[in-house]
This record gives structure tokens, sequence and C-alpha cells, in this order.
């Protein structure tokens, strides 16, 4: 028989990550899951993970990719 291992230790369990906004002023701290993070960190390198309500800074244009309570993905083109 299998045991479940617990959700704060599992792929599924919240972690903390500080917001990629590049704000210098910025002290933001993101919770997601290993699931979510990986989704992300490996989807494309122009992908950024943001809090809610920040805006990329320093970037050419951007368009929200995907929304949730916890945190907003980006997708930057960074300016030249």
């Amino acid at each position: 028989m299998a045991r479940e291992e617990p959700t704060e230790y599992g792929f599924d369990a919240l972690r903390t990550r500080r917001c990629e906004c590049g704000a210098a002023d910025c002290t933001a701290i993101i919770e997601m899951s290993w699931a979510e993070q990986d989704e992300v960190d490996h989807g494309a390198p122009e992908l950024w993970i943001l809090a809610p309500g920040h805006e990329p800074q320093g970037a050419q244009s951007w368009r929200v990719v995907r929304e949730s309570e916890r945190f907003v993905v980006f997708e930057v083109e960074e300016a030249s």
C-alpha cells in the first residue's frame, strides 16, 4: 500500500518565492507550489512570476499568461 505524502511536503505544497517585477523597492513574496513553479520555469525564459497588482519593470511589452489569487505569470519582451 502506497503512503500518501503530507501536502506540506509534496509537489503541491506551497513554497515562497520573490516577486520578479524588477522594482528596486519590491519586497513581495509569492506562494506557489513546486508544480506551478516548474510549469513556469520550464515554459519559456520570457515568463516572469509577479505578485498580483505588480507590473514588469524594464519591459518593452508584456501580456498576462496566467493569473491566480496568489501570483500572475507574464510573458515579457524586455526593452533593448
